[in-house]
């Protein structure tokens, strides 16, 4: 099913680079602007300066942020501080995430290009819904550099292993770069990046993804921009042929059977647009969900600890947990898991309905608080992989509660996308997530 080719890709020269650590940054939707004077401020050739460069009152039309990360692609290659390997290759790369010296997540992936494919054809599939806001912006940003700046993450599913036991072969090969960086959480992220240049290895990887589905787990914006771009510079090639380089896309590949790879719950804090009152959302749940007060005396790591803890479980139902303050917190168990697909979303599937971020936006986000379309949702709503952010936002006055989620199962993004349907957005949170400025592809060959 997908495409994917080998690429000659731009790497930082380690010659003139002293430290590969000051010039990757994580993904640009996880820095501040304070972040991003601290990344500038490593290294003159940080890589946030190309793909998240901060906007002046005196930007114009020949001088923005899309026209400066143009000549900073430009004079960097021409001064060789970024080289391209000479030959086409397929990547191997590697990042582990590690506390006081202790492996915690791993994700090894394939980096290679992606033949682009329209939604729907059942090729490349994204995971959530849409998010429009950043849409201008990086397809701005893509028409200024022609280059693919980031790796688009994509998941596999593979039914045997072939793919994942030659990751493990490749992984006994010393790694042509290997260096150690700092990751958003400011965790050590030990990172290493293979070239695969034997030709028959080559030809195995592409043969086997021609019967393979991808997955968009991060970076739909950007392949949705990948999609448009192609299109504009189609239309207007009178001599298109479908194998230019604008028809192609750089993505990283990871295995759904990698030990290491992580899906993350992505959690809920919210503020309510009118008074919140415990005692009502209390009466307001129990209309779908079971409501069992847990009291925690320990302290707040084990209160929230045991948040987690309460709401896993091996079957096919629908916990979460909600905590407002105080030593307790509510675990809401969904007393019918049919009613949302007989009830509320009857042309939707039944994997769809079954998901916990469904049931808390319709039945509790919706129904209770009144949060019922995209504008309000966004203002009261806030979305996080962290909860102890949550828990701190709830006790310092920024939410009223917060909701802690399970994390998605590889076969809900699989059998949802496979239908053509799109979970909630910021429902999928792969981790760790590739950091920008390892590889560069630039449309020109």
């Amino acid at each position: 099913m997908a495409n994917i080719k080998p690429f000659r890709g731009y790497r930082y020269n380690t010659e003139k680079i002293d430290s590969l650590a000051s010039i990757v940054s994580p993904p640009y939707y996880n820095m501040t602007n304070e972040d991003k004077d601290a990344f500038c401020e490593k290294s003159p050739y940080n890589s946030v300066r190309l793909f998240a460069g901060k906007k002046k009152e005196t930007d114009t039309a020949e001088d923005n942020i899309f026209t400066r990360a143009k000549n900073y692609l430009n004079d960097w290659i021409k001064n060789e501080i970024l080289v391209r390997d000479k030959e086409p290759v397929i990547y191997m790369y590697e990042q582990t995430i590690a506390v006081a010296s202790e492996a915690l997540y791993s994700n090894i992936s394939f980096v290679a290009l992606v033949e682009l494919e329209d939604f729907g054809s059942g090729v490349i599939m994204p995971c959530e819904k849409p998010h429009e806001v950043s849409m201008g912006d990086r397809y701005e940003l893509l028409a200024a550099t022609n280059a693919d700046l980031s790796m688009i993450n994509c998941l596999y599913v593979e039914k045997e292993k072939d793919l994942y036991n030659l990751m493990n072969e490749l992984h006994e090969e010393k790694p042509d770069i290997e260096f150690s960086s700092s990751a958003p959480a400011g965790e050590n992220l030990h990172q290493k990046l293979w070239k695969i240049s034997y030709q028959p290895t080559i030809d195995f990887i592409v043969e086997q993804f021609k019967d393979l589905p991808l997955y968009i787990t991060d970076g739909q914006t950007r392949y949705e921009t990948c999609l448009q771009y192609r299109n504009y510079m189609k239309a207007n090639n009178p001599n298109h042929t479908g194998k230019e380089p604008y028809n192609y896309a750089m993505v990283s590949l990871a295995n759904s059977k990698s030990d290491g790879l992580v899906m993350l719950p992505v959690h809920r804090g919210v503020k309510c647009p009118r008074k919140f009152s415990e005692a009502m959302f209390l009466a307001n749940s129990q209309d779908h969900f079971k409501m069992e007060k847990i009291i925690v005396d320990s302290g707040d790591k084990d209160l929230i600890d045991t948040m987690l803890k309460q709401i896993v479980t091996v079957k096919n139902e629908t916990r979460i947990s909600a905590y407002c303050g105080g030593n307790y917190f509510y675990r809401m168990i969904l007393n019918n898991d049919d009613y949302l697909k007989k009830e509320v979303y009857p042309e939707m599937s039944k994997e769809y309905c079954h998901l916990d971020i469904v049931a808390l936006n319709k039945l509790i986000i919706d129904e209770v608080f009144h949060i019922d379309d995209e504008e309000k949702y966004e203002q009261y709503v806030h979305a996080t992989r962290s909860y102890n952010a949550c828990f701190r936002g709830v006790n310092d006055g920024t939410y009223d509660i917060m909701f802690v989620l399970n994390p998605v199962k590889v076969d809900q993004i699989r059998n949802i996308t496979a239908v053509g349907e799109w979970l909630p957005e910021l429902t999928v949170s792969v981790y760790p997530k590739p950091s920008v400025g390892v590889l560069i592809n630039v449309k020109d060959e």
